[in-house]
């Protein structure tokens, strides 16, 4: 790449970290003096139940930090602890690659609320690869609706592979397990309310967090990386029964090396920076129960590899029950637009308590 190229690449990159900073310092400095701000009908009125806290189960981005998209509400005074766990298949059957596995992906967090603005988190978040104990329902699913296997049914079930080729031949250069990939780290997140709202404008927060990279996926060199990222949150009820979410978030990466490839495999190259993105529609049957529809994109986290170098699209059908016990939460998880970069299929489960 020439001089000329990468100064332009560089430039770019920081005009588009300079125009997100702005954003959010414009919200916080505007916010407080529109309309309405100083109007707060109660500290809960936009919140409703919240979204459901699943983040990006695709092959790219599961590679490393997803900054949880937090929204207004979901900040609670004291302490908590809330734990989930993702279940999803990947299948991505492509010229250059084959990826056939299933991730497990726990996360555990201990919050702590100083009042109903401000909260600090403690995530805890590992990543598992292990063989498809779905295929056989995916096959299933795709023979009764008639949708294509895409090659599913030409091979074994249950396999933990990423297989290689050279895309002119079909030639396989390397096949190696997906345990490779697993990784785990810690990250602390901080979430500020900047205003409850009223009726006419929402609630809005801003929230950030640090990550570091207990262990690192077997194909990179640095196996305890810092990663960093922001975002804004806005919650907002339209009637008793119905609310929407959305959030938008910044992640910088520290820069990843990747080990040397078998003969003939192109080395995976990271993106240094990527933007997430989340829409939330929910419908409260009761004041406790809500069903929810929600979209998450995910900027590209890979910049060489055709498919894998796409946005991640995933949507997420589900509910949430608040109980005496805690909130629970389920969710199915569905791909749209990018197959490759996408989970083929996946179920979600969480549950959280304050004490």
């Amino acid at each position: 790449m020439s001089v000329e190229l990468k100064n332009r690449h560089c430039f770019r990159q920081w005009r588009i970290k300079g125009v997100f900073l702005a954003v959010v310092a414009l919200i916080c400095i505007v916010l407080p003096a529109v309309p309405g701000r100083t109007e707060e009908l109660s500290d809960d009125y936009n919140y409703g139940l919240g979204k459901i806290d699943l983040r990006s189960q695709s092959p790219a981005q599961s590679l490393r930090f997803t900054l949880p998209l937090l929204i207004p509400g979901d900040i609670e005074p004291g302490w908590g602890v809330r734990i989930s766990s993702t279940w999803s298949n990947v299948w991505a059957n492509e010229s250059e690659y084959l990826l056939d596995y299933e991730m497990s992906d726990t996360i555990v967090t201990v919050t702590y609320a100083f009042n109903k603005r401000f909260s600090l988190f403690l995530d805890f978040e590992n990543r598992n690869y292990f063989g498809g104990q779905m295929d056989g329902f995916i096959q299933g699913f795709h023979d009764l609706f008639g949708i294509d296997q895409d090659g599913r049914d030409d091979v074994s079930k249950n396999r933990k592979v990423i297989q290689r080729f050279d895309p002119k031949t079909g030639r396989m250069l390397s096949e190696t397990s997906a345990e490779e990939l697993e990784n785990n780290g810690i990250a602390v997140l901080m979430n500020y309310n900047l205003t409850h709202g009223t009726k006419i404008w929402p609630s809005a927060n801003v929230f950030g967090g640090v990550r570091y990279g207990l262990k690192c996926a077997n194909l990179c060199t640095n196996h305890h990386p810092v990663d960093a990222g922001f975002g804004i949150g806005l919650a907002k009820r339209w009637s008793k029964k119905w609310y929407t979410y959305a959030a938008l978030g910044y992640t910088l990466y520290e820069s990843r090396d990747t080990r040397e490839p078998a003969l003939g495999v192109t080395p995976m190259e990271f993106e240094n920076n990527a933007v997430t993105g989340l829409f939330v529609l929910s419908w409260h049957y009761t004041p406790t129960f809500s069903i929810l529809a929600q979209y998450l994109y995910s900027g590209a986290s890979i910049r060489n590899i055709d498919g894998l170098d796409e946005a991640s699209h995933e949507v997420h059908f589900g509910f949430k029950w608040k109980t005496k016990y805690g909130m629970m939460e389920f969710a199915l998880i569905e791909n749209v637009i990018t197959m490759s970069n996408s989970p083929d299929f996946g179920l979600h489960g969480g549950w959280g308590f304050h004490f």
